[in-house]
């Protein structure tokens, strides 16, 4: 199993990611904005260099926190946002979801899951663990907005070279290893990939009820985001297709209510 926090020291350091997703999904972006659109608090969790947690910032009334496990990654949004924290709009965090959690209940009125980030999370006990931390911090009225690798999309290679370490029990059912080239070598990666049920079984185990799935995109991530005229076309053909056809799904939920199923 990779190191994965040391993992994306490499992929942020690199400049890789950066490369690779110089700006938000806009499909994405859209539903985040909707939920903020009159203003409120959010925490972006895995939120990388600020990809969604900038324009979310330059919307009206809102304030939030990033948190990221990257020291690389938290340093570069300081950096780069640093308006927003000496204003005390933002605020950066790196240490447990759980601390997290005890510190800001019920604090948010949307919380952030975005482009695979529970996904990079290394057995389904700790990506519950994950989601029941988030359900603690968002408020009862509140929204998750999270998006997923879809299974039957991505890594088929992959998936097949998984499946004898599946067999051992040195990974899970949907886990695949996978690498980043970058130039002076490659960097050891890991993903769990979700089918939809899979996806609103945990979300609904962690106490979330799923409002919406949909495709985040059809194209890549990195075709969306890095060419305008493919990621507005993307954006338009999701509106007609199922989401078990998306590159990952994005997923809608907001806390459910005690004692409701």
């Amino acid at each position: 199993m990779p190191n994965m926090s040391g993992s994306y020291e490499l992929y942020i350091s690199s400049g890789l990611y950066d490369r690779r997703y110089p700006r938000p999904n806009r499909r994405t972006l859209r539903r985040m904005r909707r939920h903020l659109s009159g203003g409120g608090r959010f925490v972006d969790i895995g939120s990388g260099t600020g990809r969604y947690t900038l324009p979310l910032l330059q919307l009206g009334g809102t304030s939030g926190v990033a948190h990221d496990i990257c020291p690389v990654a938290r340093k570069a949004m300081a950096e780069r946002l640093q308006r927003f924290t000496r204003d005390g709009r933002l605020v950066i965090r790196g240490e447990d979801a759980d601390v997290l959690a005890a510190e800001h209940p019920r604090a948010f009125d949307l919380a952030l899951l975005a482009f695979g980030v529970l996904g990079h999370i290394p057995w389904h006990a700790e990506r519950m663990r994950m989601l029941r931390a988030v359900r603690r911090m968002v408020r009862e009225d509140g929204t998750l907005i999270l998006s997923v690798p879809n299974a039957r999309r991505r890594f088929r290679d992959e998936q097949k070279a998984a499946a004898p370490l599946i067999d051992a029990g040195a990974l899970e059912p949907g886990d695949v290893l996978y690498q980043r080239v970058q130039d002076d070598g490659t960097i050891p990666m890991f993903y769990h990939l979700y089918t939809r049920n899979e996806v609103c079984r945990d979300l609904s185990e962690a106490g979330f009820q799923v409002v919406s799935v949909e495709p985040e995109s059809l194209l890549s991530e990195r075709t969306v985001v890095g060419n305008s005229l493919p990621g507005w076309l993307d954006d338009l053909a999701c509106r007609f297709v199922p989401a078990t056809l998306g590159y990952n799904l994005l997923v809608v939920a907001r806390p459910r209510a005690a004692g409701t199923s």
